[in-house]
């Protein structure tokens, strides 16, 4: 199998901190990439500036090639979160320079058209939150040539040096750049240089000529997330450091060919090997979350309004709502601030909400005719939306009888989303969890939503298809994120940049944002702009700023 890297490691970043480990850790992982065979791009800044040109036109060289069974793409260098599973690669322009920048998510995305078999992403940059205006515009752009999907989809794995959510937004620059330098690297390149015994397998397949003795991605996943935090703590008792590993390849995929390990014990790997099948019982029983899913399950609003559409709002104040192409009440009830639509929305666009809650955070919400959205909030973040069928409507006799299964796939969700965004442990997890949650999509449509973004995860093109037919056929709008995901924002669904039959006008979930081609010009502009202004959680909410430019836009009309 024909091998290539395109090895990037940028020390100097605008007027960020200088690194002291991104370049030479680039050549570091070159020297080994080269050793393996491979034919490796080097990108740093020794001696000049790394564009995203620079990197887009290397990868693209590869793709266009068309020899290569697997692709490493290694970034060392900083990097900043607009929202958990929402990564930038800052360049050597950025942040004068907004686009350049890579955009992480979107990049994944587009890998999986490109034809190669087996893609790997290693990022070993910091993971912090922008701290000024300035990093909070940089948008960045993809380094993946955008091509029609071909089958069969390949495997993506993903490695990041730490654990995007809360406690990783919090870091400074400045303490991520001492923190985290260098300790991802050294541990992944000890282990795919052989020198840890353990995580070697002898690989037997037909494909190749006689058994190899390798490093998987299987393998390296398990020690790394126990190696980093480790070593991060030898370093500084107080220093923690956590990776984001996501695995989808399986034998006969390896990373590294090594020596055979002294130790007399082996393990042999053969090409029917696989993933283990996700167990929803198993993940469910082995819960940490209870405590907030306990919650979750018995967060409820309002049953129904007059009008049997609306929202209810737990645990913030509401500050005001507007609701597109309608009119809607504010008032506060039982301790809660509940919002009801007026007309049932038979007829006519489909609707968007915008929630204004407190501090001015504003919630971009689709409005579902006989439906009442439930919004929870805590310390100031969305921990979770729910929909379900107002009462004395046929789908609220619906969920009377499934109520419990639909509590338990809300549980599901809590688990999956602990981090902040809605991830599944791999590629077969995530195709066992979609299925698992679009049983009862019909009665609440976010477990559609939800779904989904697994089968996204998992590269599944006809699984985001199938929820996407299926909420075509319903009378309810489609959510903006699954017509995004089944790449069907296009004119046969609106016209002049409007979409009547999808909701709201952007992503529900804040790691669908990544996922907005730029280029992608019918989309108003408002909505492209409104990203530096995007908070970091699961559901996107938006900085007092940008709800200022959206509030605007829809008085006017000029948003859906």
């Amino acid at each position: 199998m024909d091998r290539c890297a395109v090895v990037i490691g940028v020390n100097k970043t605008g007027d960020l901190p200088v690194l002291r480990a991104a370049a030479s850790g680039a050549r570091e992982f070159a020297a080994w990439a080269t050793a393996q065979g491979m034919d490796v791009t080097l990108l740093t800044d020794d001696n000049g500036r790394v564009s995203l040109g620079d990197v887009n036109a290397s990868i693209r060289n590869y793709v266009q090639r068309r020899t290569f069974g697997q692709l490493i793409v290694f970034f060392s260098g900083h990097g900043i979160l607009r929202a958990p599973d929402y990564e930038l690669w800052l360049l050597s322009g950025a942040p004068d320079d907004p686009n350049d920048a890579v955009n992480v998510p979107g990049s994944v995305w587009l890998a999986r058209n490109v034809g190669i078999p087996h893609v790997i992403i290693i990022s070993d940059a910091c993971r912090s939150r922008p701290n000024t205006s300035r990093l909070s515009q940089v948008q960045g752009g993809v380094i993946f040539p955008n091509e029609s999907p071909k089958t069969p989809r390949p495997a993506v794995d993903v490695f990041y040096a730490a654990l995007p959510g809360d406690p990783a937004l919090e870091v400074s620059t400045k303490d991520a750049t001492e923190n985290y330098r260098g300790v991802f690297t050294d541990c992944l390149l000890k282990g795919l240089r052989g020198d840890v015994p353990d995580i070697i397998v002898n690989i037997r397949d037909q494909q190749l000529s006689e058994p190899k003795w390798v490093v998987p991605s299987w393998q390296l996943k398990p020690y790394l997330e126990r190696e980093v935090p480790n070593e991060a703590a030898r370093i500084h008792i107080k220093l923690q450091q956590d990776p984001d590993i996501r695995v989808e390849s399986h034998a006969p995929n390896y990373l590294a060919d090594v020596a055979p390990p002294k130790s007399s014990t082996t393990t042999i790997v053969d090409s029917a090997s696989r993933n283990a099948k996700f167990d929803v019982g198993r993940r469910l029983r082995v819960l940490n979350t209870a405590e907030a899913v306990s919650r979750l399950i018995k967060a409820k609003g309002r049953e129904s309004f007059e009008t049997r559409t609306g929202f209810s709002v737990l645990g913030t104040a509401v500050e005001r709502a507007i609701v597109t192409n309608s009119a809607c009440d504010l008032f506060e009830e039982n301790g809660a601030y509940q919002i009801r639509v007026h007309n049932d929305g038979s007829e006519g666009p489909a609707r968007s909400a915008l929630i204004q809650i407190e501090r001015g955070i504003g919630v971009p919400l689709a409005v579902l005719p006989g439906f009442i959205g439930t919004i929870v909030v805590e310390n100031g973040h969305v921990v979770t939306v729910t929909y379900l069928p107002s009462r004395h409507t046929l789908k609220h006799d619906e969920y009377l009888d499934v109520a419990a299964e639909v509590n338990e796939r809300r549980a599901f969700v809590a688990v999956a989303a602990r981090n902040g965004s809605f991830r599944l442990e791999s590629s077969a997890a995530a195709v066992d969890g979609a299925k698992f949650l679009r049983t009862q999509k019909s009665i609440d449509p976010t477990l559609g939503l939800y779904a989904a973004y697994a089968y996204a995860q998992a590269g599944d093109l006809e699984g985001i298809e199938s929820v996407f037919d299926y909420m075509s056929s319903e009378p309810e709008p489609i959510l903006f994120d699954v017509a995004m995901l089944a790449n069907k924002l296009d004119k046969k669904h609106g016209h002049g940049g409007r979409l009547p039959q999808i909701a709201p006008f952007c992503p529900m979930l804040t790691q669908g944002w990544a996922l907005i081609e730029p280029n992608e010009m019918w989309l108003q502009t408002i909505i492209r702009r409104v990203r530096e202004d995007l908070r970091p959680g699961l559901w996107t909410s938006i900085e007092k700023s940008g709800v200022a430019k959206l509030w605007s836009q829809i008085e006017n009309g000029g948003l859906i």
